[in-house]
């Protein structure tokens, strides 16, 4: 095997630096170099997250403290370690997601499925929210088709909580609007609810007449054919539980004819398919690796 790539993660103590971290431990090709954390710095790694005793003995370090590396993974936003890698810097945490979306910036969205081609290669990716991974791989194949009407769409997160909580509006509402082809109003309502593990979207909207479901997923397997972490369920809900810790996305669709209103479901890991495993497919495209590389797991069994 080639020379490995090595990492530096800035953040090893945030949720997503922390999933990001057991991904790269596990992968062929990275070795990670150093892990900073705002408060743990010389704290062994596995002495805090003790899944990974015996297979890392790095310690956390400072932010300043940290070294240079081929990749530079941002997982915080603390400004005083460094800031880019010597081949790939790779942001999750959403700071760089509005360059990403404007053309010329230099970042390159991190939303695979949609932007493959421009992340073979890239120097500086932004990782995309969870809502939004899950609204514009949801939505955009189908607005692009003409199968939704652009008016009357509604999106509903679902997401686990710790209580109950509701709202209205998200914080990666501009996102969303900008990821997906053309301009239309978008609703939003959001729910915190216990005991729900991952994130669950609906999204309501509907279809032009004389369409049916089958026009729905005719566009959702033309957009999705061969891609390996797209799971499309006619007739089998999708659950956020089944994929903790996988890097799939499961779409779902049901119609009602009369009206012509769709409800389309979606399920995702936040930290997975939403977050640092989506990271890391991005990371393999832009430094030239097969994609799915030290992304095998597939979910537990029930």
């Amino acid at each position: 095997m080639s020379e490995k790539v090595s990492v530096a993660l800035l953040g090893g103590d945030t949720p997503q630096g922390a999933e990001f971290l057991r991904l790269a431990l596990g992968h062929p090709r990275l070795e990670v170099t150093g892990v900073s954390a705002r408060a743990q710095a010389r704290q062994p790694v596995a002495e805090r997250y003790p899944t990974l005793r015996g297979v890392t003995r790095l310690s956390f370090c400072a932010a300043a403290e940290l070294g240079g590396a081929d990749v530079l993974v941002l997982a915080d936003t603390v400004e005083d370690g460094p800031q880019e890698g010597t081949r790939l810097t790779l942001d999750l945490t959403r700071r760089r997601v509005t360059e990403a979306l404007t053309p010329g910036s230099g970042w390159v969205y991190g939303l695979p499925e949609r932007t493959r081609s421009a992340l073979r290669g890239a120097t500086q990716v932004a990782a995309p929210g969870d809502l939004a991974t899950a609204a514009v791989l949801t939505l955009a194949p189908l607005l692009e088709r003409g199968v939704l009407l652009p008016r009357g769409l509604r999106l509903t997160e679902l997401r686990g909580a710790s209580a109950p909580a509701f709202g209205v509006g998200h914080d990666q509402a501009t996102e969303i609007a900008r990821a997906l082809p053309g301009r239309f109003p978008l609703e939003f309502t959001a729910a915190g609810l216990p005991g729900l593990n991952g994130l669950l979207l609906l999204a309501e909207a509907w279809v032009p007449d004389g369409y049916s479901d089958r026009d729905v997923w005719s566009a959702f397997r033309e957009a999705y054919a061969g891609e390996a972490f797209v799971r499309l369920l006619p007739g089998d809900p999708p659950d956020p539980a089944r994929l903790r810790g996988t890097p799939f996305l499961e779409l779902g669709a049901t119609l009602d004819l009369d009206s012509g209103r769709v409800l389309l479901t979606a399920a995702l890991d936040p930290r997975g398919r939403g977050g640092a495993g989506q990271a890391l497919q991005s990371l393999n495209l832009a430094l030239g690796w097969p994609e799915g590389t030290g992304l095998g797991f597939t979910g537990f069994l029930p």
